[in-house]
């Protein structure tokens, strides 16, 4: 699968070891972080062009190189602007739902207690030709919203006001808003490592 993994795997220094990884959410209070190992050989983290997912000896997903092109790996992230009440979150058009694996999420959250506003970031694949609708925290007058589309070559971040634009250039629907459906509902674990 393509991905959207560039800058975001990193070597992690643990009690017994030091693993490559990526990390969604935050650890703490109020907050949820998942943990995906990735497993990368002798392939410098850089130079990965496609990956998959493989399963760990207890069953867990852990990332790992791979010579597969179709759909994508990706992180998606809600995380926003600290704001009393918000709730940032990805969604994607309810007819696509059954095309989306889930395979970590965690969340993070603002203030000590993480009670002040929180987000989700997940771990998803999905086929070329999927939208998926990010709202952050904090508020659409603080954080604007927008779409995501994977294409089968890259990965497009287009604002609200020039999906329509987006669309007729590339020849395809404009997506709908409603029904959309909160990746957060659709399952995913979440640790608290």
């Amino acid at each position: 699968m393509k991905h959207n993994l560039q800058g975001k795997i990193f070597s992690r220094e643990f009690d017994w070891g030091k693993m490559n990884i990526i990390s969604l959410g935050e650890r703490g209070r109020g907050r949820y972080e998942a943990i995906v190992p990735v497993h990368n050989g002798n392939i410098e983290i850089e130079n990965f062009d496609y990956v998959e997912i493989a399963l760990t000896k207890s069953g867990k997903p852990k990332i790992v190189p791979s010579e597969k092109s179709e759909g994508w790996l990706l992180i998606l992230s809600g995380d926003g602007t600290y704001t009393r009440d918000t709730y940032g979150t990805v969604y994607v058009q309810e007819e696509r739902k059954s095309d989306i694996i889930i395979f970590a999420r965690g969340s993070g959250a603002y203030g000590t207690a993480g009670r002040i506003g929180s987000w989700y970031e997940f771990l998803v694949s999905c086929p070329d030709n999927t939208f998926f609708y990010i709202r952050p925290a904090g508020g659409s007058h603080k954080r604007k919203q927008f779409w995501i589309y994977c294409d089968s070559e890259k990965t497009y971040q287009i604002s609200l006001n020039e999906i329509d634009m987006f669309c007729e250039q590339k020849n395809i629907s404009v997506p709908a808003i409603e029904p959309t459906i909160d990746l957060a509902t659709l399952g995913g674990e979440e640790s608290t490592t």
